[in-house]
């Protein structure tokens, strides 16, 4: 006998959300150096995948929301075999991806599939896709995580464990909230300790009148600032995507770089992505002058002590990239600014919980809210932490690493910035309407970090560029203002 369960409210926001132009898929990407096994691959996702319940359970819609049903699974519709066309490999393993990610997955099974490519190179690729009412991005990259290893003869699985709260800023917004963070964050007032309550215990379902409350103070954040800056990431996404990523930069490079700068790595690579998209917007004839493109970064409200490691627990915090300064040290010390900016913002736990009251509310609301997120930012923005040290997944050793959480709304633009064995990777997830080929971004970076790299100066020591830029492009004349 199925088993049947209803979603919770943060889970059936995805639902609701999802468009044919953006579907609401996490997508990954590994590179393995030898052919996967088949065999050992379905082993592998028996004992480690299927033991988490949701992954065995499909969706079925009614009345009053939807609703889990808990069923077999067939592995050999979630497994996919597939051959690429002779030619440049990396070229059409990025067409590939993309097509997917524009390919919704069948409703009448569980919401996740992989396609195994074989062969790729020298070895395979495994492209996954899982869909966010399952778990937000954070959740699901620590599940996909799980299924690999630290040697290739390893087949006992792992224990989730809640990982050590890192040194790294970024990566911190990824673990999960501890208790003294929870703490304060409950004094605070009590709007937070509403949105709090709903995100550690998302089955509850808020009211009408108290999510709508707490939605109009969400909007007030939003409207509060002037609109993004103007530019090829504005328009309606017509659904056919592309993607791409970057060459490795080394993480010691990266370091010794951010170290002899007196800044973080964080803002070296965001640094980099605003210089791709500053020659990125003036090879397309258009003015760069004055462009700061405003980002959504997920942030995890994850309780520490939590036994569930799924669902959609994370809010959204702002970050600008400065992509209107020309000079390659002068973007450096502002979006290292901009990374203070936003440390400041996350202490005082300044976070959007857009995603996460939405759903409750009527349709008409629903898009009015997205077509407002659209107005005031330009793309979603993920930091990726992957294993320090190679890791293997049913013995095939894993080489590469990309994820893309996806983008909602009118957003054409998904970003990640991907740590995995020693090297940086920044990945772009583009809706055609907006960057037909992301690869002429992705594809300068490299460049971006060498024009970085000869004799930077510490950014306490380069004038500050925010006097001299110049507004941007269609905002209004009052200045902008800082989420409350």
């Amino acid at each position: 006998m199925s088993k049947l369960e209803r979603l919770g409210s943060l889970d059936m926001t995805w639902l609701q959300i999802e468009r044919d132009t953006n579907l609401m898929h996490v997508v990954g990407v590994l590179v393995l150096d030898t052919p996967l096994d088949r065999q050992r691959l379905e082993e592998r996702l028996q004992t480690r995948l299927l033991r988490l319940e949701r992954f065995g359970q499909h969706v079925l819609r009614d009345s009053a929301g939807a609703i889990w049903e808990s069923g077999q699974v067939d592995l050999n519709a979630h497994i996919v075999e597939v051959a690429l066309p002779a030619g440049d490999e990396q070229a059409a393993l990025e067409t590939l991806v993309g097509e997917l990610a524009a390919r919704p997955l069948d409703p009448a099974r569980p919401l996740w599939q992989l396609h195994l490519v074989k062969p790729y190179r020298r070895g395979s690729a495994l492209i996954v896709r899982i869909h966010q009412c399952i778990a937000d991005g954070i959740a699901l990259f620590s599940v996909l995580r799980s299924l690999t290893d630290a040697n290739p003869d390893d087949d006992a699985p792992p224990q989730l464990e809640t990982p050590a709260r890192p040194d790294n800023f970024f990566e911190q917004l990824c673990a999960p909230l501890t208790r003294s963070m929870i703490e304060s964050i409950q004094i605070s007032g009590a709007f937070w300790a509403r949105y709090l309550s709903l995100m550690l215990n998302p089955q509850q379902v808020f009211d009408y009148a108290q999510a709508s409350a707490a939605l109009a103070l969400e909007i007030g954040k939003l409207t509060g600032l002037q609109d993004d800056s103007l530019t090829f990431l504005k328009g309606q996404p017509q659904g056919i995507k592309r993607v791409s990523w970057s060459q490795p930069l080394p993480e010691n490079a990266v370091r010794t770089l951010a170290e002899g700068a007196g800044t973080t790595t964080d803002a070296v690579l965001l640094a980099c992505l605003s210089g791709a998209l500053h020659d990125y917007l003036l090879g397309q004839g258009a003015s760069a002058t004055g462009v700061e493109l405003r980002t959504l970064m997920p942030v995890n409200l994850r309780d520490a002590e939590a036994s569930d490691p799924l669902g959609n627990r994370s809010g959204l915090m702002l970050i600008e990239l400065p992509v209107g300064i020309a000079d390659p040290q002068e973007r450096l010390a502002e979006t290292h600014r901009h990374v203070e900016e936003f440390t400041k913002a996350y202490d005082t736990q300044r976070a959007l919980g857009i995603f996460s009251l939405i759903g409750q509310t009527p349709k008409a609301v629903q898009q009015q809210t997205l077509r407002l997120l659209a107005a005031k930012t330009s793309a979603f923005l993920c930091h990726v932490q992957g294993s320090h040290q190679a890791r293997y997944l049913a013995g095939a050793k894993i080489i590469e690493e990309m994820f893309w959480s996806p983008a909602s709304g009118d957003l054409g633009l998904a970003i990640s910035l991907v740590s995995y064995d020693g090297h940086y990777r920044i990945g772009l997830l583009a809706d055609t309407a907006m960057v037909a080929d992301p690869s002429a971004i992705t594809g300068r970076i490299a460049a971006q970090f060498a024009a970085l790299a000869p004799g930077a100066s510490p950014v306490a020591e380069t004038p500050k560029s925010k006097a001299a830029r110049k507004p941007r492009k269609a905002a209004p004349k009052k200045p902008a203002s800082k989420p409350a």
